[in-house]
């Protein structure tokens, strides 16, 4: 596999699981990247701008931002410490499925503004700079020890993005979790068989509920129609074949679920504002 230089590609160092810097590598400074494994950015100063699948983010202190992997993202105006990184195998955290069923929702909550009054926040920022700082004690099990914190920043983030959502649909009651769980369970579904030709009436049987109820839930937990969502999980996995340089665009559409190559240049555009060649070559050399 021939991969450019726009593919961040890091050996952790002494073969351990999670990785930690206090700087961001000079050589992706400024330059559109991804990666395979997925990436806490926690920044220390003002004038930090990500660009995270080609949205802009002006970042301030203590304000955090995770990609995941294959994540297409750009870290401008750096400075000398400006930041703080934890980098981890997203295996750590799906192993979990906690936050498999909410993954859908943490995907959609990339960013965190810092607010000195949240004290939720406040648990998060404080979990990640114990990561990084931990990095410096040369004592045994000190990767155990980041992985608890690792899944105590995610338990902490993953309730903040539930809160957040439920702020934004003015519900807090019973009803709102349920539907979110099986809204969970939906996403999941999907993106577990998204090669398949589903269907609203497949997906709506699988969690137990009628077809109606289903598409008028999806549009309003998800915010995107059911048919946008599977679209969406198919690009995602289609992404993830633009590294091997010997598969084409035609076999990588029949494989993820498409059914013409029109369809999927159309829905790649559509979903992503640029075209699936255009894409791929911020990816891999031709």
């Amino acid at each position: 596999m021939l991969l450019d230089n726009h593919f961040e590609d890091l050996t952790f160092s002494e073969d351990r699981l999670i990785n930690t810097s206090h700087t961001v590598a000079r050589a992706y400074t400024n330059l559109v990247h991804w990666h395979p494994f997925a990436e806490i950015l926690l920044s220390l100063t003002e004038g930090n701008e990500v660009e995270l699948n080609f949205r802009k983010y002006e970042m301030y202190p203590n304000d955090f931002i995770i990609s995941y992997p294959g994540d297409l993202h750009t870290i401008r105006n750096v400075s000398m410490d400006s930041f703080l990184l934890v980098q981890f195998p997203m295996e750590l955290i799906t192993v979990v499925p906690d936050f498999n069923r909410i993954r859908q929702l943490l995907e959609k909550t990339p960013y965190c503004r810092y607010d000195v009054n949240d004290t939720q926040i406040g648990k998060m920022v404080l979990t990640i700079k114990k990561i990084v700082n931990s990095t410096r004690d040369p004592g045994s099990f000190r990767e155990a020890y980041n992985y608890s914190l690792l899944l105590r920043f995610f338990s902490y983030y993953g309730k903040w993005c539930l809160e957040n959502s439920i702020d934004e649909t003015e519900t807090g009651n019973d009803t709102y979790y349920r539907s979110a769980k099986l809204m969970a369970e939906a996403c999941l579904y999907i993106s577990q068989n998204c090669t398949e030709p589903l269907t609203v009436d497949d997906v709506a049987n699988k969690i137990g509920i009628s077809r109606s109820y289903f598409s008028h839930l999806f549009k309003d937990y998800i915010q995107m129609t059911f048919v946008d969502y599977l679209t969406r999980e198919r690009i995602r996995l289609a992404e993830t074949m633009f590294t091997d340089p010997r598969k084409k665009f035609i076999d990588i559409a029949f494989e993820c679920g498409f059914t013409s190559i029109s369809s999927f240049n159309r829905s790649f555009r559509k979903t992503k504002g640029i075209s699936p060649r255009e894409f791929r070559s911020a990816m891999i050399e031709k």
